[in-house]
């Protein structure tokens, strides 16, 4: 019974650790080895891979070489698939991206690092970014929600749904500028560890006291 009581003991405390543990999904373009389908935007910016010099490793780096507006905004970088799709699993979850300057300086277009997320015909924005980074990498972050990229939760949850565009800004000064993109990320927002239910710990010590009881039983037959 000592075997059977120690077995239960150690199922009911797999269990549990596993119910407290916490999860999430996590995407990251970390540009290693390539480009992981990530473009520039057509006509406006100019996209390389780059082997090293990233924030630890490759990297990308978008060159400015158009004037004009294209798909709501200068040059900058389109995500590849990774990032496209049905992200309804990330809502709430934490976006994230490293950004440096390889050419260029001056005062900060308002436009640049003004993320851009489309689904569904509808557009929503977020700027991660006041000012163009100076002296190495720097990193930005947003909550990925309806609040914080200033739309409506049925709006982003349709946008959420079929994600078709994401799109990274990167016009930062007048003239020609290059920056560079390492390590964008997406995680699901942690979900709260879910406590071991108090009936299973009553089973358990039941299952104990009764193997308590047999074995005092057992002694006292002796």
């Amino acid at each position: 019974m000592r075997k059977q009581a120690a077995l239960l003991f150690s199922v009911f405390l797999a269990i549990g650790s596993t119910a407290l543990q916490a999860s999430a999904a996590t995407i990251t373009n970390s540009f290693d080895s390539d480009a992981q389908g990530w473009t520039g935007n057509p006509g406006e910016g100019s996209l390389a891979w780059v082997a090293s010099g990233g924030n630890l490793g490759g990297h990308i780096r978008i060159t400015d070489i158009g004037g004009g507006i294209n798909n709501g905004f200068a040059s900058g970088a389109l995500a590849g698939a990774d990032f496209l799709g049905d992200l309804s699993a990330f809502n709430g979850g934490m976006l994230s991206l490293d950004m440096a300057t390889f050419a260029g300086g001056g005062g900060t277009f308002p436009s640049f690092g003004n993320l851009r997320v489309e689904g569904g015909g509808l557009v929503a924005n977020v700027d991660v970014a006041a000012n163009a980074p100076i002296g190495g990498w720097q990193s930005y972050s947003a909550t990925f929600d309806a609040a914080t990229w200033g739309v409506s939760e049925a709006d982003w949850t349709t946008i959420l749904s079929n994600v078709t565009l994401f799109g990274v800004p990167t016009d930062a000064f007048d003239g020609g500028d290059t920056i560079g993109i390492d390590n964008v990320t997406l995680a699901s927002k942690q979900m709260s560890p879910v406590p071991l239910p108090a009936g299973m710990l009553l089973l358990l010590s039941g299952l104990i006291g009764i193997g308590a009881i047999k074995r005092l039983g057992l002694k006292s037959d002796l």
